[in-house]
């Protein structure tokens, strides 16, 4: 118990230099390489689960061990990280970790599981380089069953090893970039909209597949690591989901619209590129800050005030959360939803979610996988003070998870 509180403490001190490192971070070469994990396969269980009630289900079968494949030549990595996306299963599981090769111990960052909230998230941990070997890894998963909880349950839908390469490192070259640098420019065409783009020699412009640009600012926490000022964004099958931009076509110029973004005087951008015949390499720039221009209007996001732990509904089981708003809705131009859902299905309920009565669809087809949804919502359903939200699905098992941090409406009303 000890060697786990020391490890939470570490793992926390890491995470925030990590955060707070991130606004000046300099332009670095990045090495990744991804398990070949498909769908929902990979499930990890807590100790006690091979003699419990559930050991004949197959996915308590599952022994959470997973082989990831390291370069041959590690020297001249400068920092290795593991990238997961994590599905944070059974409220109440605990202490999600893993050991990497017998070497290191690391403990995921809890993002309110343990708490009985339903969680998915994308955690970056940083890797001991000596705990590291060329060629296959061996990474243990596992958990504990927590407090009140009837299986400690976890699962995994992707797995990266990332290497932060040296200048001049072996694989730059091999790949024929050495030399290659770009910045990333940022401008404020008014205060609803950036005009991003990629200084690069044009030289090196027929080597780029595409280049996501992604933002730092305060906003509504769509990667589930309880952080609303941060770098937004995730990936989903590989791919990255609700950043602020992809352009896929030289000059490789893109728009970021900020009309529903909270009230804030500055973001930060940087780029990511992609290359088109180097896939396991990319180049991430150094973040820019941009001052937003006064707007003719004020946006404000707000989440629940209340709302069920956990905010998971099935077998017609409803459940409800409130979101209280400071405006009468007469004087909101546009108002939006925002929810993220492990989706299991509705069961055929009719108005599975509704907001003060009005049905809302967020449910999908029920493919067992994370969705965000960014819905418009009519103003005049709203109202001052307490707007009432519920949940209710009929499948008989997983239903509908609303995510941490539950929904939010983000609302837009002339300057004052």
């Amino acid at each position: 118990m000890r060697r786990t509180i020391l490890s939470v403490l570490l793992g926390a001190i890491l995470m925030t230099l990590l955060n707070g490192c991130g606004r000046t971070e300099p332009s670095r070469f990045v090495h990744t390489t991804w398990a070949p994990l498909e769908g929902n396969s990979f499930r990890v269980n807590s100790p006690d689960t091979a003699g419990g009630r559930y050991a004949d289900r197959w996915e308590a079968k599952a022994g959470g061990l997973l082989a990831l494949n390291a370069p041959a030549d590690l020297a001249g990595v400068r920092q290795a990280e593991l990238y997961l996306e994590l599905w944070g299963g059974h409220p109440g599981t605990a202490n999600k970790r893993f050991s990497l090769n017998g070497r290191q111990e690391v403990l995921l960052p809890e993002v309110g599981a343990a708490d009985h909230h339903c969680t998915y998230s994308y955690p970056t941990v940083p890797l001991d380089l000596n705990a590291l070997s060329s060629g296959p890894n061996a990474l243990q998963f596992t958990c504990d069953l927590g407090e009140k909880n009837f299986w400690g349950h976890y699962l995994l839908r992707a797995a990266a090893l990332r290497l932060t390469l040296e200048p001049g490192h072996p694989a730059v070259a091999d790949a024929g970039l050495d030399g290659f640098a770009a910045t990333v420019t940022a401008a404020a065409a008014d205060g609803d909209t950036i005009r991003l783009g990629l200084d690069v020699d044009p030289q090196w412009r027929g080597r780029i597949a595409r280049v996501d640009y992604h933002a730092r600012y305060d906003g509504y926490d769509d990667n589930g690591n309880g952080l609303t000022d941060d770098w937004h964004g995730y990936t989903k099958g590989r791919l990255p989901q609700a950043i602020a931009a992809t352009a896929d076509a030289a000059p490789f110029e893109a728009a970021w619209n900020l009309s529903m973004i909270p009230d804030q005087p500055a973001v930060q951008v940087r780029a990511v590129v992609h290359f088109a015949d180097a896939e396991a390499l990319t180049y991430e720039t150094a973040p820019v800050e941009v001052a937003l221009p006064r707007r003719a209007a004020r946006v404000s996001l707000h989440g629940v005030t209340t709302m069920d732990r956990p905010f998971w509904s099935r077998a017609n089981r409803p459940r409800t959360a409130t979101i209280h708003l400071p405006a009468d809705p007469a004087t909101i131009e546009r108002a939006q939803l925002h929810v993220l859902i492990w989706d299991g299905g509705d069961g055929g309920t009719a108005d599975h979610f509704t907001v003060n009565g009005h049905a809302i669809p967020i449910a999908g087809d029920g493919h067992h996988d994370v969705l965000y949804r960014v819905i418009d919502v009519d103003p005049a359903i709203l109202r001052l003070g307490a707007n009432e939200l519920r949940l209710l699905s009929a499948t008989e098992h997983h239903g509908i998870e609303v995510i941490l941090p539950g929904p939010a409406l983000a609302i837009r009303r002339p300057a004052r």
